[in-house]
């Protein structure tokens, strides 16, 4: 790829990301509401009830009744009355069904379904994994080599397919952004807070691995940086999903579990 003119200062990024880590076992979400089933209707004497019968076992029992009730002495068609069944949820999440996991650049299979895999486990979500495109010529930052992440951010969200809620880039590319005064500071990943579009990068989860796996930080990166699209900030609870890594790939490795504070904020607990 054609390497750009350094650019003059650079934009600020919106938000900062930190990589938190994940134990998708110890994720659930509330469960679907039961779908309520229609009664077989009565037939021969059960068929026969009248009106008033009905609305006197109703009265009787203090719900509402439903029931099929015979023809009338006016000689009118039976009238069934009928429930509609409650559609459950599409995810864990209200309001986010689908999450869509675009390669910028090659990426390895079992990298992108990791993610995918990832997403689905631990948020309810259904996952589509898109056809791979190239990075963006205008994220590429010529004085160290790498890709700007707030450009890829931009480069995404314009580019959400339709029927998906959320964008997830991933590339094994080295990315970065401005952390306070450090105008190019290396990253796993950013996203906006909250917002549509996040982008991670395999590149600093393949150092200095030890206990977890290269491929287990990337799941956990994938939840964390999805977590900052639904409205999850940052968290202090240790070895929360969302906790801040601190420029540290290792700190994602602690990381197993969603805190209670960060699953009331998604509307999972009471």
């Amino acid at each position: 790829m054609r390497a750009m003119s350094p650019p003059g200062r650079l934009r600020r990024p919106r938000f900062l990301v930190a990589l938190p880590a994940l134990a998708l076992s110890l994720a659930c979400g509330p469960s679907s509401s039961p779908v309520v089933g229609t009664p077989d209707r009565p037939t021969g004497a059960a068929a026969e009830v009248s009106v008033a019968a009905v609305a006197d076992a109703a009265a009787a029992s203090g719900v509402a009744a439903e029931a099929a009730v015979g023809p009338s002495d006016a000689g009118e068609p039976a009238v069934e009355a009928e429930v509609e069944a409650p559609e459950p949820p599409c995810s864990h999440v209200p309001g986010v069904c689908c999450v869509a996991v675009q390669p910028l650049g090659p990426v390895p299979d079992e990298e992108l379904q990791a993610v995918a895999d990832a997403l689905r486990e631990l948020y309810g979500f259904e996952t589509r994994i898109l056809e791979q495109l190239d990075l963006p010529e205008e994220a590429w930052y010529e004085p160290r080599r790498r890709y700007r992440a707030e450009r890829l951010l931009d480069f995404l969200a314009g580019r959400l397919p339709e029927g998906c809620d959320r964008i997830v880039g991933l590339t094994v590319k080295d990315i970065s952004t401005t952390k306070g005064e450090i105008e190019d500071w290396g990253i796993l990943g950013l996203a906006e807070l909250p917002g549509t579009a996040c982008v991670l990068s395999t590149f600093r989860c393949r150092r200095r691995v030890r206990d977890v796996p290269a491929v287990e930080r990337l799941r956990r990166v994938a939840v964390h940086e999805v977590g900052h699209t639904l409205g999850l900030p940052h968290c202090p609870t240790y070895g929360c999903f969302m906790e801040d890594a601190g420029g540290k790939a290792e700190t994602i490795d602690r990381e197993t579990f969603l805190c209670d504070v960060c699953r009331e904020r998604l509307g999972w607990l009471e």
